[in-house]
């Protein structure tokens, strides 16, 4: 990340956030919005929602500037017991001192961990190897929904019930984001992205807190949840391939500027 940079648009999140800068996603979404495009979203089941505050607090810090967010609010974010303690956030960062001292002194769960494990990934070869992935489009398609496996994911990111500690440190890790966002000036506005099944079992509790934050702080949010239901803008059941983004990109964000 540089320093001194002004975007238009920002995308943070998970995956599903993630998803519009990979494949060179980042550039056919850019020549679609006609907008300069930053993505800090981390996929890979590595990223929370405070690492999530820790990049964009570091993307201020560097003296950047940013029109608008995007808050990809993929309902998982909020519940899943894993994502707030992985220690692989920090994998493919190169080593920088101002990023670690930052961090040092970040207030989140299971820091030290992911640390030592942010030193130790730069002596690693799968560091030393490392590439940038310079494929352009990813096009592989689903041809119909499978029940058994839907389920089955989601039982895996959902698990059997839901830890209202972790809600609730997520959803005030996200009240963090947007206050952080409107100090700097930015614009911010939550989308439930779309999946092939529709919402989520956690999608009530991203609508209430979507209602709240618009309450609060007047921060617009969409529900797409359901608004692209055809396997073929899928290569699995919650992630739009490129044509996918393409579709959704077009038909669901370009009308909200």
């Amino acid at each position: 990340m540089k320093s001194n940079e002004k975007f238009d648009l920002m995308f943070m999140g998970i995956s599903h956030a993630r998803n519009f800068s990979r494949y060179g996603n980042d550039k056919i979404v850019e020549n679609i919005l006609k907008r300069k495009i930053v993505n800090i979203g981390q996929g890979g089941g590595k990223c929370g929602v405070n690492e999530q505050l820790f990049y964009l607090n570091y993307f201020y810090s560097k003296n950047n500037k940013v029109d608008t967010i995007f808050f990809i609010l993929t309902p998982p974010i909020l519940t899943s017991d894993k994502l707030p303690f992985s220690t692989n956030t920090f994998d493919e960062e190169a080593f920088d001192l101002n990023f670690f001292s930052q961090y040092l002194m970040f207030d989140t769960e299971n820091k030290y961990e992911r640390i030592i494990q942010y030193g130790q990934s730069k002596l690693k070869a799968p560091w030393i190897n490392l590439k940038p992935d310079y494929r352009i489009g990813k096009f592989d398609s689903l041809k119909k929904i499978n029940i058994e496996s839907v389920i089955k994911g989601i039982k895996f990111v959902h698990g059997d019930s839901i830890n209202v500690e972790v809600l609730n440190k997520a959803c005030l890790g996200v009240e963090k984001i947007v206050k952080t966002a409107k100090q700097n000036k930015t614009t911010i506005i939550m989308i439930i992205p779309p999946a092939l099944f529709g919402k989520w079992p956690e999608h009530y509790l991203a609508v209430n807190l979507a209602k709240k934050m618009k309450k609060m702080y007047n921060v617009n949010y969409y529900d797409f949840s359901e608004s692209v239901l055809n396997p073929k803008y899928y290569y699995d059941h919650h992630h739009l391939n490129t044509n996918g983004v393409v579709y959704f990109t077009k038909g669901f964000l370009k009308p909200l500027f």
